[in-house]
């Protein structure tokens, strides 16, 4: 316990409390900006078992803002949960660190029902939030909502039965993300402030401090922060009458807001030397790692993931990325 010494020493957590940190397990979602200060945070103040999920690959753009990738991690597009699982194995051998790549879906996180303790959202997009918060409900278990662009922030933490959820807080999402940090971009040193108010909050989550739970907001240039009570909505359709709809992640061809990127779901494992085969044929030059295959076809730059998604790049055009698409692959 040397280790956590100086954290042993605040009043509020001491030995009790270390204890009971070592013995917890948080789900991460979201290995990027918010997740790799997040997950970095949390190894070092010994969470026994971090779980990272992460669909994604780094790239070079990443680096600015997202701790634990380096510049050989991008140029060689290492799966963001492998590469992060990685780091942190190097900061902290003494605790567990498991890494799926993949989407968080019912399906994806089957296996880690009932051995989670808490649930950050580090994610970039509402449609996976609104996915946790109906997980974290079917789980009876508490997560921490997180968001950021620009120079602004907000964190709130949602506990079933007890606090507002996701949807009382918005109940009608926004058809159009105009506030990501792919449009507006971000500040980075606003990353490390909001990923400290998040992990600050599941520490109090963990160690069974009573939580006043509000929904925070943060501006770090004009140096603002304010707390709002957000009632439970009586009448909420998701956490009091319980209709979450279907959990699953869509197989439809799904624009990548801001990438210039078309995204396909084939619904089965890749055999990526039976994928390699066929590029050869074709004289296409291809990269591969332990989770992402890459190349390029007629001027378009193909990302193919060993669980089935394919990222096609340079386009927003839903019917030329799916002709390209279908170049390589007969699944819709």
């Amino acid at each position: 316990m040397e280790r956590y010494d100086r954290q042993m020493r605040v009043a509020q957590i001491g030995v009790a409390g270390q204890e009971r940190l070592n013995k917890s397990t948080v789900l991460i979602v979201g290995v990027g900006a918010i997740g790799t200060y997040a997950a970095e945070i949390a190894a070092r103040m010994g969470v026994g078992r971090l779980i990272l999920v992460d669909r994604d690959f780094v790239e070079l753009s990443n680096l600015q803002r997202q701790t634990l990738f380096t510049e050989q991690d991008a140029a060689h597009k290492e799966a963001k949960a492998w590469a992060a699982a990685k780091a942190l194995r190097a900061i902290n051998q003494d605790i567990r660190i498991d890494f799926l790549v993949d989407d968080a879906n019912a399906t994806s996180l089957l296996p880690f029902a009932g051995e989670v303790d808490a649930v950050l959202d580090c994610t970039d997009n509402f449609a996976t939030r609104r996915f946790l918060n109906r997980w974290c409900l079917e789980q009876d278990v508490p997560w921490i909502f997180a968001s950021c662009a620009g120079t602004f922030a907000n964190v709130m933490p949602i506990i079933p039965g007890e606090t507002a959820c996701l949807h009382c807080l918005m109940e009608k999402m926004p058809l159009f993300n105009e506030t990501s940090c792919d449009i507006i971009g971000v500040h980075g040193a606003l990353i490390p402030m909001l990923a400290g108010l998040q992990v600050s909050l599941l520490t109090k989550l963990l160690i069974r401090e009573q939580l006043v739970a509000r929904y925070y907001q943060l501006d770090n240039w004009d140096m603002t922060f304010q707390a709002f009570h957000v009632k439970r909505n009586p009448d909420c359709a998701v956490c009091v009458h319980h209709d979450y709809g279907d959990t699953a992640f869509s197989r439809q061809p799904v624009l990548l807001c801001g990438r210039d990127t078309v995204q396909f779901q084939i619904g089965a494992t890749l055999d990526f030397d039976a994928l390699q085969q066929v590029l050869v044929k074709q004289q296409i030059t291809c990269n591969t790692n332990r989770f992402v295959l890459t190349f390029s076809f007629d001027g378009f730059d193909f990302t193919v993931f060993q669980n089935g998604r394919v990222l096609v790049h340079g386009t927003d055009d839903l019917v030329l990325a799916k002709k390209q698409y279908q170049h390589f692959f007969n699944e819709v």
